[in-house]
Formats: C-alpha cells, structure tokens, sequence
C-alpha cells in the first residue's frame, strides 16, 4: 500500500509546475504511473507534503518573513514595508523571553505608489479572510486611473477587522501612498473602520479627505430590511 508520503514524492514534479493541481488531477495521475488508486484524504495530504517540501511550512515562512521583506527592498527600490510584532507569551516550560511574533504588516510597491499619482483622485479599501492554517485578514487598497483601469496600491495581512488593524492600515496609507491631495476614501460601513477615520492619529480627517459608502453593499442591507 502507498502511504501519502511515497505519493507526495510521486506527484512532487507537478506541484512544483503547478501548486494549484486539483486533488483528483493527483489520484489520476497516481493511477495512471502506479497503478493504484488513492483515497481522496491520502492524495491531499500528499499534496500538502509536497507543498511542504517545495515551499517549506507554515511556521518557517512566518519564520523567514523579516528576511524576505528585507531581500524585497534590497532589489525593489522603493518599496515601502511597515511591520509589527508582538513579544511571545510565555509558554509551560519555555522561556520564550526576546521572541516576537507576527503581528501587522503594510507593504506597496514603487510603480504602484508612482502609479497612483495619475489616479482619480479616490481610493477603495476593502477586506477578505484568509483561510488557511493562520486565519488572517488581507485588506487590499485600489484606485482608478483616466481609463477606467484598477490599480491596487497598498496591501496589508492583520489578525482581523479590528480598529487597530484599520488604524494601522489608513496610517500608513496616508503616510506612504496618499498623501498628496484631497481624497475620497470608499469602503463599507465596518463600525472599526467609520470609529477608525474620526480619529485624529488615522492621518485621515474632514480637511483631507471625504468618507463614503460602496453603494452595492447598502442596496442589499436595504432590500433586506425592506423587502
């Protein structure tokens, strides 16, 4: 019988081509060189195992995050990369004391940061979950330019849509990429982000710019209330 990590070495070359091969796509290819038919579970562990040998786990990736920021800057000039840490809690029969862990990260690129300077003058922030084994947030900011074209010029991985988060996100938003004129910030009617643009220390206030609502995600909230 194959176990998952003799597959993970067989199905090794196509994960490497293509890390987004479907599951059954493994069984079959499995089938057809080994003549053995897998289970579902044991052809997606192997191809968890051989991401894991490709691309080295979780915990490493967070691991080698610092190091990789600082290659990015080294060979992108201009690249803005802002991240926060926390000191690790102490755990049972560890001392974790001068260990941090991932906290906040903002980054955006040069072109895109050029690139927006002939943009309207209007942003759009907005927010998705990550869903793999570290839950994160991922918020993404995107302009437009004179034909219609989007842009995306600032991206940032929090814990989740909490005020802080948000505050983390406009400010260094402002600080880095939108800075120049007057500008209407579009997002949706998160309570975090409305208590988050009052504030003073946001960067964002009524002299500089203008908050509005997408007006897709109100139309909906209406019809259910309304019917």
């Amino acid at each position: 019988m194959f176990s998952y990590l003799l597959i993970s070495k067989s199905i090794h070359t196509l994960i490497e081509n293509d890390p987004s091969t479907l599951v059954s796509a493994l069984i079959a290819h499995v089938k057809s060189t080994r003549g053995y038919t897998t289970t579902y579970q044991k052809a997606w562990l192997a191809k968890q195992k051989a991401i894991e040998n490709i691309y080295d786990n979780w915990e490493r990736s967070f691991h080698d995050l610092s190091r990789l920021l600082q290659a990015m800057q080294q060979f992108v000039p201009g690249m803005v990369a802002e991240k926060e840490t926390l000191p690790m809690p102490p755990q049972k029969g560890q001392t974790l004391e001068g260990f941090v862990k991932f906290h906040y990260l903002f980054w955006s690129f040069t072109l895109c940061i050029d690139g927006f300077q002939y943009c309207k003058p209007v942003v759009q922030v907005d927010g998705t979950c990550l869903y793999d084994k570290y839950k994160r947030t991922l918020f993404v900011v995107g302009a437009q330019d004179d034909n219609n074209k989007i842009l995306p010029i600032a991206f940032v991985i929090v814990e989740g849509e909490t005020a802080e988060a948000w505050l983390f996100f406009l400010k260094n938003l402002k600080r880095h990429v939108t800075y120049k004129i007057v500008y209407w910030l579009i997002s949706d009617r998160h309570k975090s982000i409305k208590s988050v643009y009052s504030r003073r220390d946001s960067r964002w206030t009524t002299q500089n710019s203008i908050h509005v609502f997408y007006i897709r995600q109100i139309a909906p909230n209406y019809m259910r209330r309304f019917k």
